[in-house]
């Protein structure tokens, strides 16, 4: 009998764990519902029903009924997530394929094409990685690249932090007009922020147009972009 209720109990904590962990695998993460219901471009209500499942974008649709939002403007949002999560996945197919010398980007086509990303997306990329290289010799480039390369959480939204080398390429890739999946790539390479995050940054950044770290660059140590939600509202050098 005893060994029998051991074996119950066993069972019993084994399955208890397994659903704690399936639980938590699909949780939903609202931390940074306010930066993407501004990336997405949706009404101020939508925070709180907007969040990451894993890397893609998600809208519970309850919780949105829950704010008062109408039947029609639920809809309209799921098209407008289903058009952000299409690039969210076209920037986790090519970012693998991006490595980064010095002031050189370089986009590994043969692999991505082997691995099946679509060849549309990788002439796209492959383009726009071109055009930055061919800028490369006409920006301030240094023998070694100074500062740091990392993302960071805070109270007001988040700060991004990119070396003097990957300071020019984005320079370059925002100078040359590259697309918005080119450039959020990058700096998903770079930084390792949440992919839908990095979208929001390249955004950010394209509005915002090269100058914002032009400037920041001059002492050509790394530059630090302040964000809150998906707008910059501040840069400047990382040298103390």
């Amino acid at each position: 009998m005893k060994k029998l209720f051991t074996s119950i109990l066993s069972l019993v904590l084994l399955f208890s764990m397994v659903g704690s962990v399936f639980a938590e695998s699909v949780k939903v993460n609202y931390e940074y519902s306010s930066v993407l219901v501004q990336a997405v471009q949706l009404e101020e209500v939508f925070v709180g029903a907007v969040g990451l499942d894993g890397d893609f974008v998600v809208l519970d649709q309850q919780k949105a009924i829950d704010n008062g939002i109408s039947s029609d403007k639920i809809n309209e949002a799921k098209e407008k997530i289903k058009e952000y999560n299409k690039i969210i996945k076209d920037t986790l197919d090519i970012t693998p394929y991006f490595t980064f010398e010095g002031d050189q980007i370089l986009f590994d086509d043969i692999a991505a094409e082997k691995n099946g990303v679509s060849m549309e997306l990788i002439n796209t990329t492959k383009s726009d990685v071109d055009k930055v290289n061919g800028l490369a010799n006409t920006l301030d480039t240094r023998a070694s690249c100074e500062g740091t390369n990392k993302y960071e959480d805070r109270w007001y939204g988040y700060d991004t932090y990119f070396d003097s080398c990957n300071t020019t390429k984005i320079i370059g890739l925002l100078t040359v007009g590259a697309g918005l999946t080119t450039i959020a790539g990058a700096i998903t390479a770079a930084l390792l922020p949440p992919v839908g995050i990095a979208i929001a940054i390249a955004g950010g950044l394209i509005g915002a147009g090269a100058g914002i770290l032009t400037y920041a660059s001059a002492n050509g140590c790394g530059v630090i972009v302040r964000f809150t939600l998906d707008k910059p509202i501040w840069s400047g050098s990382q040298c103390s």
